[in-house]
């Protein structure tokens, strides 16, 4: 069974806790602990657990910025950025080094899936996720939301993340091709 870091969970756990009983309605009984027990950032949980957390959020997202799963996605990326990890958007001027040291973050939350980053040109790459355990499409959906978002962040201008190979059409991983604009 895949598992996730608690540090995973914490922006999803307090977005539910903030929505009370509405969240409750929209979480499966099995999983109402969560909204009372304390997450610890360092113990591993069911992966599974922090996807259906994350669908009741994604119900109860008001007005979200296009695809919920996509703007759940970014919102990570930003609590990434603006909490513990802020020290990852420091000190590089190159701008593709955010989103390896944001890829790597990723072995250190999840015990399956490798993010590999490929230079294809000046303005595109290709992100593939490698032995992942536990695809969706909900998880591809904020992944893609999850890789525009860093590559904004690292100051790229206009990042898309364009899906183009996923596990759950039989592919050996998930790939998604990102390009940005050229520096003006």
């Amino acid at each position: 069974m895949a598992k996730a870091k608690g540090s995973t969970f914490v922006g999803v756990v307090k977005y539910l806790r903030r929505e009370g009983e509405a969240a409750k309605k929209v979480l499966p009984e099995r999983l109402h602990h969560y909204l009372t027990d304390r997450i610890s950032p360092a113990t591993w949980y069911p992966e599974e657990d922090w996807l259906e957390l994350v669908r009741a959020q994604s119900k109860l997202v008001r007005k979200p910025e296009g695809n919920v799963f996509e703007t759940i996605g970014r919102w990570a990326v930003r609590e990434h950025a603006e909490g513990v990890y802020h020290h990852l958007l420091t000190g590089n001027s190159d701008p593709l080094a955010l989103p390896r040291r944001l890829f790597a973050l990723w072995s250190s939350q999840h015990d399956t899936g490798r993010f590999v980053l490929t230079l294809e040109g000046e303005n595109l790459a290709r992100v593939d996720l490698v032995d992942y355990a536990h695809p969706s499409a909900e998880m591809c959906q904020l992944l893609r939301g999850y890789l525009s978002e860093i590559l904004r962040l690292a100051g790229l201008r206009n990042p898309t993340a364009e899906k183009a190979h996923c596990r759950l059409s039989g592919a050996d991983r998930c790939t998604w091709r990102c390009s940005w604009d050229k520096p003006a």
